[in-house]
């Protein structure tokens, strides 16, 4: 292989996937460039669940212990009826070796902040404010025009532009529209009791309460609902709104109650999913992450897939394939994984809404459980 079938990288997007990209492919010798159309590398959100595959890719980029040392690690979850009555304890593996939780929940700030300040350290160029206007390619690379009115030339564009990609409408003419699935999610973050030191889930008849330690300190409470697609929910009402909906559930949740005093620290998203078919490579252009294969959280698996698509993508430029070599492993190697994680995440919500009332939800989980300590 010559080094310059992939001397210089650009990805598409500065999310969880786009970061992790630049850190594996400079750590494999690439010259990357890092384009983020927000015009800083800020995020929203509350917190973000990353399982035992997510910190073993973590850790094949060198952050897995900063993540840690900035979450909560914990080793199981406790299913629930809505009243709080215990179902059952369900521990995690600990694919990520025997000294490291199944778990850690982290802020999604934080999370940015130590993807931002790696992607960096390893020598990738990060351009905030700055969008793929138009691109060209050929069998040796593309040639992009950049929305500030640059012309540069890459060897391999990552597109990690997110579940309304670009480059997948655009590259790849697949113009999947982002599918409602019926459920939204309501987070909130809020003071974690000292003896919550686990993930919770408590299921209710039309909706689900969870619980996620992110710190020391912190926790966030999420809601999954039956919401009618398209439904706007205003932004002013938020936590009034999520308190009604809170409603049916007891245990902990009366004394949480209080907390949930500011809309503008709730953050509501209706969950929706894209699944691509193979491949998810055309030319020199490879997606990654919710451009390919926008998952729902009920696994909390789609950052750990995105992740999971850098490392690989990093290894197998490291071995040295030629491209076409490349992309076939690459495929090989994610897509019936991340398929299946999606599949599983997408039957939970089925299962939750009445719409696939056969399911054994704990036997499907424990099938996700060997799905995520099977290697990469």
């Amino acid at each position: 292989m010559k080094r310059t079938d992939y001397s210089r990288v650009l990805v598409a997007g500065g999310g969880i996937g786009g970061l992790a990209a630049a850190i594996a492919l400079r750590r494999a010798g690439c010259e990357v460039d890092v384009l983020e159309i927000k015009p800083a590398w800020e995020v929203a959100g509350v917190g973000i669940i990353q399982p035992a595959n997510a910190l073993r890719a973590l850790d094949e980029l060198g952050v897995a212990g900063q993540c840690l040392a900035k979450g909560f690690g914990y080793d199981s979850y406790r299913y629930m009826t809505a009243e709080g009555v215990l179902l059952q304890e369900v521990p995690g593996p600990k694919v990520a070796g025997p000294d490291r939780p199944a778990y850690n929940g982290i802020a999604r700030r934080a999370l940015q902040e130590i993807l931002v300040s790696a992607a960096r350290q390893a020598g990738a160029v990060l351009r905030a404010g700055c969008a793929i206007h138009s691109l060209a390619q050929d069998e040796d690379g593309a040639s992009v025009v950049l929305s500030d009115g640059r012309r540069e030339r890459y060897a391999t564009v990552i597109g990690a532009d997110g579940i309304y990609s670009w480059l997948r409408r655009n590259v790849f003419g697949v113009d999947l529209r982002a599918r409602p699935t019926g459920q939204s999610v309501w987070r909130v973050m809020m003071p974690r009791p000292e003896a919550m030191t686990w993930g919770a889930m408590m299921v209710g008849p039309r909706s689900k309460a969870g619980f996620i330690p992110i710190s020391r300190e912190l926790m966030y409470l999420l809601l999954v609902t039956q919401e009618e697609p398209g439904t706007v929910m205003p932004a002013q009402r938020l936590h009034v709104l999520l308190k009604e909906r809170l409603a049916d559930f007891g245990g902990v949740v009366p004394g949480l109650l209080a907390a949930i005093d500011d809309p503008a620290k709730v953050v509501y998203r209706p969950l929706e999913v894209v699944m691509m078919g193979p491949p998810w490579h055309r030319g020199r252009v490879v997606l990654i992450g919710d451009a390919a294969h926008a998952s729902t959280p009920h696994l909390g698996q789609g950052a750990a897939m995105a992740i999971e698509d850098a490392v690989v993508l990093g290894d197998l430029v490291r071995q040295g394939l030629p491209w076409r070599v490349l992309t076939d492993a690459y495929m090989r190697r994610r897509f019936e994984r991340a398929t299946f994680i999606q599949d599983a995440s997408f039957r939970i919500g089925e299962f939750e809404q009445g719409r696939e009332p056969g399911l054994d939800l704990f036997d499907l989980l424990g099938q996700a459980r060997q799905a995520m300590a099977a290697p990469i």
